[in-house]
């Protein structure tokens, strides 16, 4: 009896033993380096069975409930906290505004390029007073309006900005970009409600791009899988997120523009296949004359693909790193997405069959095509967690 308690006794310390060092193996390394913590997370995630999936809860449909058409050609969209859903119109050029239960409440802006119009609606963000902000890519202006729409002021650029990330009481976190000649520039920059710089975060990687010239014209596209910069601004934490999309190592600066983590995992780039060749190409074969057939003809591919596309936060402040993975189910295709906690864990990767858009105040929503008509139209989702078996 006392060497068979002896020996159960040894094997269950043993077991403690190594489920100890099973769990230790699971936790990601954390390190401080110059005021900077490193987030070095592994291979596998913290959840790998952990699963999500969007459920249609409605649609804002191009009529409101007297039948007049409210949207024609719907783009851009931003929801404020109360769930209003801000929709920018490319055919009229203004901003229709819905409320929860999918009325109809009011129109904001006009096509022109005086007070309050529009000559093409750039990127719209709220305030945390509640007022919107809107960009003009084409007048190169920034119009603020009230909460119930009323137009309030505006301001011209001194520089040419793009995306908006972040906003604050008096100011708001872009990208600018420079084009010339001789360079290609992009800066991530704060600015003031005048157009003045604030500071500067720094300067970034934009896509490589080829130019064709044919006279007076210059024809220029981006390199796809070319290594380049991209953000997501976390506006409830006040954060940017940048990936330098080469590899997998995410930065993250607070609202004073420091840099104060950083996040990576073990990754290895996909090839690019010559399937993955023919698909880009043949995106102009409607037009195989164009210019920019013959720069997608004459471009050399990189050899792999870059590791992420895109990044989102939701509603929770988990970020959402899109990657260049892929798998098919019949004649579906699914992209994976790599999800981080707030704290800079990888929690889970999940592969859902709708490709995300916004995530606001718990929900989900995207573009989506109406089948019978054509017509762009927005969709709302609940956002549904799981484990799989």
């Amino acid at each position: 009896m006392g060497k068979k308690l002896l020996l159960f006794m040894f094997c269950f310390i043993l077991t403690l033993g190594f489920a100890g060092c099973k769990k230790k193996a699971a936790e990601p390394k954390v390190e401080m380096i110059e005021g900077v913590t490193y987030i070095h997370n592994l291979s596998t995630p913290l959840h790998p069975n952990k699963a999500v999936s969007f459920e249609e809860e409605f649609t804002f449909k191009e009529k409101d409930e007297s039948g007049e058409i409210r949207l024609f050609k719907p783009f851009r969209y931003v929801i404020d906290d109360k769930d209003n859903v801000y929709i920018s119109d490319e055919s009229d050029m203004a901003i229709k505004v819905f409320d929860l239960q999918r009325k109809y409440l009011r129109t904001i802006g006009r096509k022109g390029n005086g007070p309050g119009e529009f000559e093409t609606i750039g990127d719209m963000a709220f305030l945390p007073d509640g007022r919107l902000l809107v960009t003009d890519y084409q007048t190169r202006r920034t119009s603020f309006f009230s909460p119930d729409g009323q137009f309030i002021s505006s301001f011209q650029w001194k520089k040419f900005y793009s995306r908006v990330y972040l906003t604050s009481h008096t100011s708001y976190t872009v990208n600018e970009n420079v084009f010339s000649e001789e360079k290609t520039e992009l800066w991530i920059k704060t600015i003031d409600f005048s157009g003045e710089d604030l500071l500067t975060f720094g300067k970034f990687t934009f896509p490589e791009m080829k130019t064709l010239r044919q006279g007076n014209i210059a024809f220029v596209t981006s390199v796809p899988w070319s290594p380049s910069s991209i953000f997501a601004g976390d506006q409830k934490r006040q954060w940017l997120y940048h990936c330098l999309n080469d590899k997998f190592l995410i930065e993250i600066y607070d609202q004073q523009g420091r840099l104060f983590r950083k996040i990576d995992r073990p990754y290895t780039p996909l090839p690019v296949t010559s399937e993955d060749i023919q698909k880009f190409r043949s995106r102009y074969e409607e037009r195989p004359d164009s210019p920019f057939a013959k720069l997608a003809k004459e471009m050399e591919l990189p050899k792999v693909k870059t590791v992420a596309e895109r990044l989102l936060v939701d509603s929770d402040g988990n970020l959402w790193v899109e990657t260049n993975e892929e798998r098919k189910e019949g004649e579906k295709t699914f992209k994976a997405y790599d999800i981080f906690n707030p704290e800079g864990f990888y929690d889970a990767t999940v592969w859902p069959e709708l490709t995300p858009g916004l995530f606001a105040n718990g929900k989900m929503y995207r573009m989506a095509e109406d089948e019978q008509t054509g017509m762009r139209l927005l969709k709302r989702y609940r956002v549904v967690w799981s484990e799989n078996k």
